[in-house]
């Protein structure tokens, strides 16, 4: 089956935009630290994941195979700390021949996923578990962690117009504060690690879209491999674009897509050599994933006022996330 990038050769530009949301849930006893003084484990959350998401806004292209490298024209992110996590909003505008939805789900992904590097650890109520390791060895883990997952990313709304832009973020409040303390973490005295993490998300597709996927029949080609490779890829860049991440010697990736009833799945599997973990880059691959399925059926999805009223990617989370010495 072929691949291709569509063509928009001679289409001519118009403005568009495009605003995506999502949640992380978080324990409550982090947002309490978060909403009470703006910090919690490597920093000020929400400062880091606006910063990551303008510039995952603007390199989505070098992520997702089969995107266009679109001229980014303005961006504006808010973060709204709740009881319970936190929730963003991603704005990008541009004058161009395609939309920006999906550099504005890649930005809002990539920004949620930095703030959960910023304060992931375990829970204050963290019950330590012995489990088994990919080479049969006993190492204990924390029982529960502060981050719980990702959920409901979308697409609210998108605008294509020839008179000018419309869409605002002034109905979503930006509760944060705190100082902006960004630390990245101090492995220089960390022993080496064999690390491993698996990490899975599901995103929502209509019945036909999932036919077309099984059937072989989507425009932009096999969506099942370019999603793969794409996963594959995205584990080993993810240090590039989340500032808090170490570059990291990852020395295994499996990455697998299954087409289920009503959308599919993209689960990650890695191991690395090094002073940390792996968790994060396996959260990137499963995102990363996800969005260049989205991205190559999305002409699918749209409903007949060109929004997504059904696709979501429901939920990303970690599964493992093990560091066994290496002496």
């Amino acid at each position: 089956m072929t691949v291709r990038m569509i063509d928009i050769t001679s289409k001519e530009p118009v403005y568009r935009e495009a605003i995506a949301t999502g949640f992380l849930r978080v324990d409550e006893d982090t947002m309490s630290d978060l909403m009470k003084v703006g910090i919690s484990g490597l920093g000020n959350a929400a400062a880091i994941a606006k910063v990551t998401a303008i510039n995952a806004t603007k390199t989505a292209w070098k992520y997702i195979p089969l995107l266009h490298p679109v001229p980014i024209t303005y961006i504006e992110t808010r973060v709204h700390y709740e009881k319970n996590g936190i929730r963003m909003a991603v704005l990008a505008r541009t004058r161009a021949q395609t939309g920006v939805e999906m550099d504005a789900l890649f930005g809002l992904f990539t920004g949620l996923l930095a703030a959960w590097n910023t304060i992931k650890g375990c829970s204050r109520t963290c019950t330590p578990e012995w489990v088994t390791n990919f080479m049969g060895k006993q190492v204990q883990t924390c029982g529960s962690s502060r981050v719980d997952g990702m959920f409901d990313i979308r697409v609210v709304s998108k605008v294509k117009s020839e008179e000018g832009v419309n869409l605002s973020l002034s109905d979503f409040e930006d509760n944060t504060g705190g100082e902006p303390v960004v630390t990245m973490f101090d492995v220089t005295t960390e022993p080496t690690y064999y690390g491993e993490a698996s990490a899975k998300g599901f995103i929502r597709l209509r019945d036909s879209t999932v036919e077309l996927i099984r059937q072989g029949r989507v425009e932009k080609g096999d969506v099942i491999t370019v999603a793969k490779a794409a996963s594959i890829m995205a584990t080993k860049k993810a240090w590039e674009i989340l500032p808090l991440v170490h570059l990291n010697y990852i020395t295994y990736v499996n990455a697998d897509v299954k087409v289920v009833e009503d959308g599919a799945e993209v689960s990650v599997d890695t191991r690395n050599v090094s002073n940390t973990g792996s968790a994060m880059e396996a959260v990137f691959a499963v995102g990363v994933g996800l969005l260049t399925i989205w991205d190559m059926i999305k002409k699918y999805e749209k409903d007949e006022n060109g929004q997504y009223p059904y696709t979501m990617i429901k939920e990303i989370k970690v599964l493992k996330a093990l560091k066994t010495p290496a002496v």
